[in-house]
């Protein structure tokens, strides 16, 4: 056991230089574990980061897109109503116009009757101006004979009779 006094303060410093060993050891081994978890930290914070500025500019990005469709949808909406509008009014215009053109047809037929007619009335007419100045023509000349013979009547008359005024 003297032996073991003696060695007692080597074999407990042995021991406490074995435990400041394995203490220095273990904080180096820890220290480095330590460094590169933090590293591994500091560059997963950072892609994290990138991460999520990539994701505010996309979700920015959805918005955007979200209102612009939204608006795009609002105005087809309002182009296909007025689109529907457009049509139903060119509908209305075109049977109008059907109509009009039918009209304009049937009116066109009655003026081309019409304007027959009055041909025909005009052309009678002139017949008839014809047939009156041919009739005028012989009246006046009926006059002129009944005259010429009321002359000769009275001058026989004055040959019968001196004294028979005419």
């Amino acid at each position: 056991m003297a032996y073991m006094r003696k060695n007692v303060n080597l074999l407990m410093l042995v021991l406490v230089l074995i435990v400041l060993l394995s203490i220095v050891l273990l904080t180096t081994y820890y220290q480095s574990n330590f460094k590169n978890i933090s590293e591994t930290y500091e560059t997963t914070a950072e892609e994290l980061s990138k991460i999520s500025k990539n994701f505010t500019t996309k979700l920015t990005e959805l918005n955007r897109t979200t209102t612009e469709l939204s608006v795009k949808s609002t105005d087809k909406k309002k182009l296909e109503e007025l689109y529907n509008r457009l049509k139903a009014e060119r509908d209305k215009l075109y049977t109008e116009l059907t109509a009009t053109q039918e009209k304009l047809a049937s009116t066109t037929v009655l003026l081309e009757q019409t304007e027959s007619e009055l041909s025909d009335a005009k052309y009678d007419i002139l017949k008839k101006d014809i047939e009156i100045a041919d009739l005028d023509s012989a009246v006046t000349n009926q006059k002129n004979r009944i005259n010429a013979l009321n002359d000769d009547i009275c001058s026989l008359n004055k040959q019968i009779n001196p004294d028979y005024t005419c």
